[in-house]
């Protein structure tokens, strides 16, 4: 037995090491696989590259956040890097023997961002001229707002005027609604009845189903055609990745939001599936907003400014001023809204994807609070309503999308050819005080759409070219209605009643190129052609046009740019553009009460209207820990469309839904200017504190033969500061958003300023003071609260026709599955 016990020792030892052997690379797998979560949300995410520092092996998370380290070579280290998240470094050993869990800390400063709106196609924003501004999903998940219009307004990025609480109407570089492009998924959203004055149609695209939201400021009309003079604001949303391992992946998201300002109960729902050659995306949102209470704390100036102090209520056929109890809840902005979002991924090649976007918004009656609130005094010091109702029915958008996306073919290395039908219901409904007739008017439009964007890399060049095609048809009617008989009589439509239609064609080219590692250098052109034609059959009213009307406008764009990075973190760019839009629908053929004692009435005679806008910026980056960032810009505005007085039939007055109106319409006026400029700050404190600052001018002018007018749509100046902080499981924020004074000298005489909801010095200047915060409670549960406008301050933004929400406290409950 001693023999045997030495002679086998040897043997007992090999068969131990090749157990230890056999159990190592059994055991192995099990530790290979790495799940990488977000640091502060907990939350698993998908595409994290990592790539070995001597291999240079590379490989991507999945849609759970998984990563097998085993492709990499034991020598390895292995880099971790996702775009807006400090790089992370591990060896492979600690990988593999370590069952480990990976979090990676979100980026709060200098941020290499790629962003898709410049130019359709993704590439590097330090690559591109213009001014983009891009709320990514982080910031739309803290700031935690009821609607598009409020995240808008709260990044600080653009300047949002509201006549409603449904509403908000993005302003960018003086220009807004129709003159500012919105943009879906890379589909247009402007249509043929955008009018110039305030839109609430962002209203429709739901925040909570957004992955990001990028502005381009100044004319981007070589790549989006007519419309963008200001600006664009493309909304992406959010899609399901396809899933590179086996099996069916399954997330889900949920959350509930209470606000106390307007008593809102929200709730949403997503769901994503994956495979690997297909995917899903659902996103259900479901809103319930109250009355408005606007804030508490007034100047001593204007004590009682904003204050609703009436309302109006029909009770057995007799209309009722009562006493608003509350004067600062304003009675008259409560509604509802639902939105639908169903995206569906087809992958049938390694190069060939399809895609369906499927979506829905539709909301209840909103209140036009505004008109609402407008009044006079009787004889007696009585209170007697302008308007017993006022509202917007239902506005319905639905969105039916098919999108082909190819890769690596001969003519191009990347495409999107996007087919679109957009169908669009409006309608406003206005009963004057005391009156029993109801005027209704009902607005549809239907918008086919084709867009084919190509790009090919040859080289230092990257050449990007397509086409875009879009056909809207509209069809308006109306009536009046007696309340109490139910007879139905005759209205004016507010577009022509015959039916119109608007079709666009264009095609363009840009250019893009890397000189060396200093230059970038930019160009583009495009050619637009636009038709509009509407048929006028109004016999029995004031037959503004009667018989046919034919418009063709045409436009040929262009851009230049150039960046410059000389080193030491330095960035100059300079740009020149042109911008372009043709006259719709609702410029020429509209009949609407635009103020009250005025009528605006259809004027075939208009042309198109033209910019041409210079604009440097620059930037520099200190020690890695302090940013700053100035543009400068002037745009020159030509055949500019503004309110003039006009005649009807010879008549500079006329009786308009029983009231004397002096008659105006849309007019090419000449010349007007856009100056302005915007700077920003971020500064880093350790690895946690971020401060970030920016702030925004703007002065325009119309040119007349004395004294330049100002010119309508200009927003004071504005701004936001805040300070961050993200740590593990936790981000807060603590914001200032500010409004500077606009003086009624600066307000424009065209009524699309809105004069008569200010103060009678205009529109005082404003802070609010607010805080927010999110913390992981576990990996599949977030609370979030926030309080804003701390101060309850009282106050509303230029040209606004409501006050904004007085404190209001927020919370949310995110889950996860």
């Amino acid at each position: 037995m001693a023999v045997l016990s030495i002679h086998g020792l040897p043997s007992m030892s090999r068969f131990l090491g090749c157990a230890a052997a056999l159990f190592l690379v059994c055991s192995e797998p099990a530790a290979q696989i790495i799940l990488i979560r977000d640091q502060v949300s907990l939350q698993p995410m998908a595409g994290v590259a990592a790539q070995g520092t001597k291999s240079r092996t590379l490989t991507l998370s999945n849609a759970d956040g998984m990563l097998d380290p085993s492709a990499f070579s034991e020598q390895d280290s292995i880099r971790f890097t996702h775009l807006g998240y400090d790089p992370v470094v591990k060896s492979r050993t600690d990988l593999l023997y370590s069952n480990t869990t990976l979090y990676l800390s979100p980026r709060t400063f200098g941020l290499e961002e790629f962003v898709v709106s410049a130019n359709r196609f993704r590439e590097p924003k330090r690559d591109v001229a213009e001014r983009i501004d891009v709320i990514d999903t982080r910031t739309i998940g803290l700031l935690d707002q009821p609607t598009t219009g409020d995240l808008l307004q709260n990044s600080g990025t653009v300047f949002v005027q509201k006549s409603q609480a449904g509403g908000g109407s993005p302003v960018i570089r003086g220009f807004e609604a129709s003159r500012v492009l919105l943009v879906v998924d890379g589909i247009r959203m402007n249509n043929a009845i955008y009018r110039s004055g305030h839109l609430q149609d962002i209203m429709t695209v739901d925040q909570n189903a957004l992955d990001r939201a990028e502005v381009i400021s100044g004319p981007a009309s070589v790549v989006y055609g007519s419309d963008a003079l200001g600006g664009v604001v493309h909304l992406i949303t959010r899609s399901a990745a396809f899933n590179d391992t086996v099996g069916l992946l399954v997330h889900g998201g949920a959350f509930a939001r209470y606000a106390s300002a307007n008593n809102e109960r929200t709730a949403h729902l997503d769901l994503s599936l994956a495979t690997r050659r297909s995917s899903s995306f659902t996103s259900i949102t479901a809103s319930d907003f109250d009355d408005l209470r606007q804030g508490g704390s007034r100047t001593s100036t204007y004590p009682t400014f904003g204050r609703r102090d009436f309302h109006v209520e029909r009770r057995d056929g007799t209309d009722h001023v009562i006493v608003n109890p509350v004067p600062d809840v304003q009675v008259g902005t409560a509604y509802k809204q639902l939105d639908v979002l169903e995206k569906i991924r087809l992958r049938t090649g390694t190069r060939t994807v399809h895609q369906l976007n499927m979506q829905l918004s539709t909301s209840s009656d909103l209140p036009r609070y505004d008109r609402l609130s407008e009044f006079s005094l009787d004889s007696m010091g009585a209170t007697v309503p302008a308007q017993a109702e006022w509202y917007y029915g239902p506005q319905q958008r639905v969105l039916m999308a098919y999108s082909l996306e190819l890769e690596k073919r001969r003519p191009f290395d990347e495409a999107h050819i996007t087919s679109a039908y957009q169908h669009i219901e409006q309608s406003r409904h206005t009963r004057a005080f005391g009156s029993s007739r109801l005027g209704s008017r009902w607005e549809q439009v239907a918008v086919l759409s084709l867009n084919a964007d190509f790009e090919k890399r040859i080289k230092r060049h990257e050449v990007r070219y397509g086409v875009e095609w879009y056909h809207n048809e509209v069809a308006s009617r109306a009536e009046r209605r007696n309340l109490n008989t139910g007879e139905v009589g005759y209205l004016t439509t507010r577009y022509p009643n015959g039916g119109s239609s608007m079709v666009g064609s264009a095609v363009y080219v840009t250019h893009t190129l890397e000189v060396n590692d200093h230059w970038i250098l930019s160009d583009g052109v495009r050619y637009n052609h636009v038709d509009l034609h509407a048929t006028f059959a109004d016999e029995v009213d004031h037959q503004f046009l009667n018989g046919d009307v034919q418009q063709r406008n045409g436009a040929f764009n262009w851009r230049l740019g150039a960046v410059y990075s000389p080193g030491s973190d330095w960035r100059f760019t300079a740009l020149g553009s042109t911008g372009f839009r043709a006259p719709n629908v609702d410029d020429m053929g509209k009949v609407f009460d635009s103020t009250p004692g005025t009528v605006m009435v259809p004027n075939p005679t208009l042309g198109p209207e033209r910019t041409l806008n210079a604009e440097v910026g620059v930037g520099k980056t200190f020690c890695k820990v302090l940013t700053v960032e100035a543009t400068a810009f002037h745009t020159w505005f030509r055949d500019a469309l503004l309110v003039r007085d006009f005649r009807s039939n010879g008549h500079d007055s006329i009786d308009y839904d029983g009231t004397l109106c002096r008659v105006t319409a849309l007019t090419n006026a000449g010349k007007a200017y856009i100056t302005g400029g915007s700077g920003s700050l971020s500064a880093r404190w350790g690895a946690h504190i971020t401060l970030k600052s920016s702030l925004t001018y703007t002065f325009g002018r119309v040119r007349t033969d004395s004294t330049d007018a100002p010119l309508d749509h200009i927003p004071p100046v504005f701004g936001r500061t805040s300070v961050s902080l993200q740590v593990k499981r936790l981000q807060a924020e603590a914001y200032a958003l500010y409004n500077g004074w606009k003086h009624l000298e600066d307000y424009s005489t065209s009524g699309e300023d809105n004069a008569r909801y200010a103060t009678l010095e205009g529109m005082p200047a404003w802070y609010t003071v607010n805080a927010r915060a999110s913390l992981a409670i576990t990996e599949h549960l977030l609370l979030q609260w926030g309080v804003e406008n701390i101060l309850d301050r009282n106050y509303r933004t230029f040209a606004s026709g409501i006050s904004a929400a007085g404190r209001n406290v927020q919370l949310s409950i995110r889950a996860s599955f």
